[in-house]
């Protein structure tokens, strides 16, 4: 833990800007991520996984870092509270903004979630599709639709 009450602002206002920051880039992530599935661009889909992925990494490790440096259990509103009045201004601005921002990344999380399994509904439906026309005993499943007949041999012409 570091030795002065100068130390302890600058350090906790470090870890708390660092987050921010990557808040800020998983944010834009998931951005990407939601217009990739708008596009139904699954490279795009793939990058855009893959850089949430990587933030969250680096934000798991600046909470480590935070808990290793005040302890397990100890908040940065506990923290704040140990400040003069001056640096805890600031780190209470710091930790408000970073609340935002988390705030902001689960909206854009929820959105990209909702637009995935709208996006999988529609693919399952065209399936859905392409599976009732290769029946041609046109014959229901137990789910109460027409499905695929495994011994039917059919083609199906994606040209026109």
């Amino acid at each position: 833990m570091p030795e002065t009450h100068s130390e302890t602002a600058a350090t906790i206002a470090r870890i708390l800007a660092d987050l921010i920051a990557e808040h800020e880039t998983l944010l834009q992530a998931a951005r990407a991520h939601r217009a990739a599935l708008a596009r139904a661009d699954r490279a795009a889909i793939a990058e855009a996984i893959r850089a949430q992925a990587d933030s969250i990494e680096r934000i798991r490790d600046l909470d480590t870092l935070r808990r290793n440096t005040f302890g397990q259990t100890i908040s940065v509103l506990d923290l704040a509270a140990t400040l003069p009045d001056a640096p805890r201004r600031r780190v209470l601005e710091l930790a408000a903004r970073l609340r935002e921002i988390i705030q902001s990344v689960r909206d854009e999380q929820n959105i990209v979630a909702i637009a995935s399994q709208s996006l999988l509904a529609h693919m399952e439906g065209m399936l859905q599709q392409v599976a009732a026309r290769l029946n041609h005993a046109g014959t229901y499943g137990r789910l109460g639709r027409v499905d695929a007949c495994s011994t039917v041999v059919s083609g199906i012409d994606l040209t026109r």
